[in-house]
């Protein structure tokens, strides 16, 4: 975790790591460091056809923050602050509360870009 250059990226495949988390610790380690949105396509194209799972983290917030994180390259994200806001917040039923919207959000930007499932998400529907 913590990845945010090409160069540590292929460091990691050297390694024979199966993938990395591309994340700045949500600014507050680093935070003068680029977002994660800022570097993900250059570690994506890096490591194209190596197989290497590449999961983003830090300030992915809602749907559309998902949608973008999964058209730049990466193959899954994590969301951790919000969800324990929502669980402080509310529970279990914080839980479902913001899984919810965040469903809804994805479902909604994906229509519009023309994406009928998740594979379907490209770079082109962003640029």
């Amino acid at each position: 975790k913590g990845v945010m250059t090409v160069k540590g990226a292929l460091k990691a495949l050297e390694a024979g790591a199966a993938g990395i988390v591309v994340s700045n610790h949500g600014g507050r380690v680093l935070d003068q460091c680029p977002a994660t949105a800022e570097v993900l396509m250059d570690i994506v194209d890096a490591l194209k056809g190596s197989g290497m799972k590449i999961i983003v983290d830090g300030g992915i917030r809602s749907g559309v923050d998902i949608f973008k994180a999964l058209a730049l390259g990466a193959d899954a994200v994590i969301i951790a602050r919000p969800y324990v806001t929502a669980v402080y917040g509310g529970a279990q039923e914080g839980i479902k509360a913001y899984t919810d919207k965040l469903k809804a959000e994805l479902a909604d930007i994906m229509s519009m870009c023309g994406a009928k499932t998740i594979a379907d998400i490209s770079s082109d529907m962003l640029f």
